[in-house]
């Protein structure tokens, strides 16, 4: 076992001294903090947590507008929960434990649910270049067809109608 002479080394003890000193002040005001009163919740604050919740029983309402009473009393908890200190986070991820996912209005980035996120990119991407590809070939298709095609004078074409307007005499 270490056995330290303070006698011979009295810096050593000063050194304890404070560190025990700094440690309990360094809990004495935690102890404080979280002892005194929160400022109070305001509408404002349940909005911007409400903001980022949608309504579970309705279709594509956001939890802040919708006027259902099952809302008011989840605008409620958010409230109680904001008081009791919660960060938001923590207060989204309780909803989602209770209603699912769909509280969240967009589909976690996991799993089989990455489809609804890249879906819609690849579709614009895939979209982009059959439009450029198409275009292109509006643009330079005509002008190849031109250059392929053979000179046929107007004569000729006068001559091959006789012949076929013949048939039908």
């Amino acid at each position: 076992m270490l056995s330290i002479n303070l006698r011979r080394q009295p810096h050593l003890f000063f050194i304890l001294l404070l560190l025990l000193l700094l440690v309990s002040t360094r809990s004495g005001l935690t102890q404080d903090a979280s002892t005194t009163p929160t400022a109070p919740v305001t509408a404002n604050d349940v909005r911007d947590v409400a903001d980022e919740l949608w309504c579970p029983l309705c279709s594509g309402v956001r939890l802040d507008a919708c006027e259902l009473k099952a809302c008011e009393q989840m605008r409620d908890v958010i409230a109680e929960k904001l008081t009791a200190g919660e960060p938001k986070e923590t207060i989204k991820d309780y909803f989602v434990a209770q209603y699912g996912p769909q509280v969240m209005g967009e589909p976690p980035m996991e799993g089989f649910n990455w489809l609804a996120w890249i879906l819609p990119v690849v579709a614009l991407i895939g979209g982009g270049v059959f439009v450029w590809q198409r275009t292109r070939k509006m643009v330079v298709a005509p002008d190849a067809e031109t250059e392929a095609a053979p000179a046929v004078s107007p004569d000729a074409y006068q001559t091959q109608l006789d012949e076929e307007l013949k048939h039908y005499d």
